[in-house]
């Protein structure tokens, strides 16, 4: 019987071959890896969203704190992560020298996927404008920085963003929210808020250097969406559902301002004089 082995020329075909089909189908399996992985962070971020809407159903239909306590409060500094936990039971879960339960949503539900740091603390954030913020300030009063919010007060809850994977925080400060003030979603600022819905709305996506639009020095990535899954980021809704949104979509006007909760000092409508 004749046995004839391959040339060089045949083997350095079949290599090429192997290499063309490669290329071609290498990113094809990042591509699917991230799609589970995306559909990871969505289901995440249902669950995160039916544990706070439990809360606003518990208590008189209002949304929880973003944070609050610290500094001269008296009272351990808390983040909503810990006031949901009882509706999820999921995700890191601490105790202090007191004796009282916190989260800072490490892990668990709380863990996207794909986010860059595994032990990094709020890779999710809530709506600023919604969920009140009285960090290092007393609770009530004059001093409060802005007052909790009930649904009834939502009037497209179906439209506006409740929760959303955003950026890497910074060295500096632990994002438990993110971004809603105008000018970090446009290049200026406007009395009253655009209402055709075209804010020219800056595509944020990084996660360790501000982009150097808007207001990036105070902002930065930390307080925005994040395009991790193939360009989309997942939020959910104030009504519940979760959806994978593109760069561009989200708009400031339609998605993202809220009209409630703040003081008219301290409002989204324009300069934000923190």
């Amino acid at each position: 019987m004749n046995r004839r082995a391959f040339t060089l020329i045949e083997l350095l075909v079949v290599i090429a071959i192997i290499a063309i089909l490669a290329a071609i189908l290498f990113p094809v399996f990042s591509q699917a890896r991230e799609k589970a992985r995306g559909a990871t962070c969505l289901s995440n971020l249902k669950q995160i969203g039916l544990g706070v809407m439990m809360y606003v159903q518990d208590y008189d239909e209002t949304f929880p704190m973003s944070q609050y306590g610290g500094g001269s409060t008296g009272v351990p500094q808390q983040a909503w992560y810990s006031v949901i936990w009882p509706y999820v039971k999921n995700g890191d879960r601490y105790r202090d020298a007191q004796g009282v339960e916190y989260s800072w949503g490490t892990n668990g539900i709380y863990a996207c996927p794909s986010f860059p740091d595994r032990n990094q603390s709020g890779k999710y954030g809530c709506h600023y404008d919604v969920f009140a913020d009285y960090w290092n300030w007393p609770v009530g009063g004059t001093d409060a920085r802005h007052r909790v919010t009930p649904i009834s007060a939502l009037e497209t809850p179906a439209e506006k963003v409740m929760i959303t994977e955003k950026g890497v925080n910074d060295a500096f400060w632990g994002w438990v929210y993110f971004g809603t003030w105008e000018w970090d979603w446009v290049d200026w600022i406007g009395r009253p808020p655009q209402r055709d819905g075209a804010e020219r709305a800056l595509q944020r996506d990084c996660d360790l250097v501000n982009d150097g639009d808007g207001n990036a020095t105070w902002a930065g990535c930390g307080m925005m969406p994040r395009y991790r899954h193939t360009g989309t980021a997942n939020v959910v809704f104030f009504d519940g559902h979760a959806k994978a949104m593109g760069r561009g979509q989200i708009l400031w006007y339609r998605n993202i301002y809220v009209p409630v909760g703040l003081p008219a000092q301290w409002s989204s409508e324009g300069w934000y004089p923190y």
